[in-house]
């Protein structure tokens, strides 16, 4: 079965640590921000890495756009205002299909 990590500030990994992931990866440096991802990316044990917008922001856009546009593991990241363009992009990651398509 595949384990799912997280990666970010130490108060967001405190939570998810808090509900039971005990895979996790406090960053703060900028230098180590894709070191670490790239670890928990080549661990075959891991399906799920739930990543922190504001740590993600961080990331060279090419480098952002390989982690986000991983599919094993799939990269979630998470922030207090996230919005459903993010949703609909993991929608279309997994599933191939865009659900919204056609909505305005």
């Amino acid at each position: 079965m595949k384990k799912v990590a997280c990666i970010g500030t130490e108060a967001f990994t405190l939570g998810f640590q808090l509900a039971g992931i005990r895979m996790s990866v406090n960053t703060e440096d900028k230098k180590d921000i894709l070191d670490k991802m790239y670890q928990l990316k080549e661990n075959k044990e891991v399906g799920i890495i739930i990543v922190d917008e504001s740590v993600l922001q961080k990331l060279e856009s090419q480098d952002r756009s390989d982690i986000e546009d991983s599919v094993d593991p799939v990269f979630i990241s998470l922030s207090k205002d996230a919005g459903g363009d993010n949703i609909r992009k993991l929608i279309i990651k997994s599933i191939g299909v865009d659900l919204w398509k056609g909505e305005s």
